[in-house]
């Protein structure tokens, strides 16, 4: 459920008439129902509108209407007819009828189709437009403990999943092999669907986000995932690097060294640092350790979208508070340049640093193919 609170003063805190969140993210956040098809079927648009001094409402496909007053904290419903009507022409009635017909009004400019900007400024000739796409993003950015629940169910049910994933598999196995038997965990630990599932062995696990493919797993490769699933409007978000069986000595090394800086940026999370400030940090740590480092950043906010800000990269400097939930993830390509390995873990921020909504952190020695691993 969103801060209801937070979000009506936002038209009164921003001089604004009325805020309309439209983005997938954003309408789902405002509305508190999750509408797959804002997202999949970009022309069935969704509208949450708040007006500065009045009640919200939300301009839906009627198709949807039984999920929102099945979802949604928001009651003054307005449908329209696929096919039939244009979205954005029954927003405009819609705020009409609500007595905003000029003003400055906010809307998710950053997602808005250009069709239907120059439409609104047709039919709304008195108004200004402003981006607010960030304004309710940073509502977003401090999770609730309703959201924060979520998050450490996802995150633990995907986590669970490639642990069983890759003690029930062995060298040999395909990657398709290994990547369906944690897509099938997944699923049974309670994601709605497989998000994405990027996953390569060997040579292929430089692909940044390469599918799983029929490569036959080998001794020596080094495996690396990231996967994620969806869990109505949320998300899980997971990486892991794992042997294929007889690592080398720089192999372990490597990795060791990359769970070493995963933990100690982890370490240095706390209220008060900025953004960058963490990235600074991971960078430093990978020097130390004569790690390439190549990252443009390190990790990210996390909810609703897969990446939310802010993002740990240089330039960014929004003070890290309580409530948030990161990931962190470096990655590091070996030597050669034949293999990537990179770890991902999930957090919440508290009053005095932090606590992980994954089953723990990486194990510190190279996991091998077969044996699972505890965390």
């Amino acid at each position: 459920m969103p801060d209801q609170k937070r979000l009506m003063a936002i038209p009164e805190e921003t001089g604004l008439d009325a805020v309309i969140a439209m983005s997938p993210e954003n309408f789902a956040y405002v509305a508190g129902a999750f509408i797959l098809t804002v997202e999949s079927i970009r022309p069935r648009q969704a509208f949450a509108v708040l007006p500065r001094g009045g009640k919200p409402f939300a301009v839906i496909c009627s198709i949807e209407t039984a999920t929102m007053l099945d979802e949604s904290w928001i009651e003054d419903l307005v449908e329209y007819t696929e096919f039939v009507h244009r979205p954005v022409d029954r927003l405009v009635d819609a705020l009409k009828a609500h007595g905003i017909d000029g003003g400055k009004i906010g809307i998710d400019l950053k997602y808005l189709p250009a069709l239907d900007y120059a439409r609104l400024q047709e039919l709304l000739p008195g108004a200004h437009l402003v981006d607010t796409t960030q304004t309710i993003a940073a509502v977003r950015a401090i999770k609730s403990v309703d959201e924060i629940n979520t998050l450490e169910r996802a995150t633990k049910g995907t986590h669970m999943a490639v642990l069983d994933a890759i003690g029930a598999s062995k060298t040999g196995d395909t990657e398709k092999d290994i990547a369906t038997k944690i897509a099938d965990g997944m699923t049974r630990n309670g994601a709605d669907t497989v998000m994405f599932m990027c996953f390569g062995s060997g040579p292929r696990s430089i692909i940044a986000h390469g599918a799983p493919s029929d490569r036959v797993t080998e001794p020596g490769d080094i495996i690396r995932l990231d996967t994620g699933g969806r869990y109505g409007a949320y998300f899980s978000d997971f990486a892991r690097t794992y042997s294929a069986g007889n690592p080398t000595t720089e192999q372990r090394e490597t990795y060791r060294k990359l769970v070493e800086v995963h933990k100690e940026t982890i370490g240095a999370v706390k209220p008060g640092v900025t953004a960058e400030d963490l990235f600074f940090f991971c960078k430093d740590a990978f020097e130390k350790r004569r790690l390439p480092f190549v990252m443009p950043h390190i990790g990210h906010s996390f909810g609703v979208e897969l990446h939310e800000n802010p993002m740990l990269r240089p330039g960014d400097k929004t003070r890290i508070e309580e409530g948030m939930v990161i990931n962190i993830e470096p990655v590091v390509i070996d030597r050669d340049r034949n293999s990537l390995y990179h770890v991902e873990d999930l957090f919440v921020v508290t009053d005095n640093g932090i606590r992980l909504l994954t089953l723990g952190f990486p194990p510190e020695d190279l996991p091998v193919l077969g044996e699972r691993p505890t965390t």
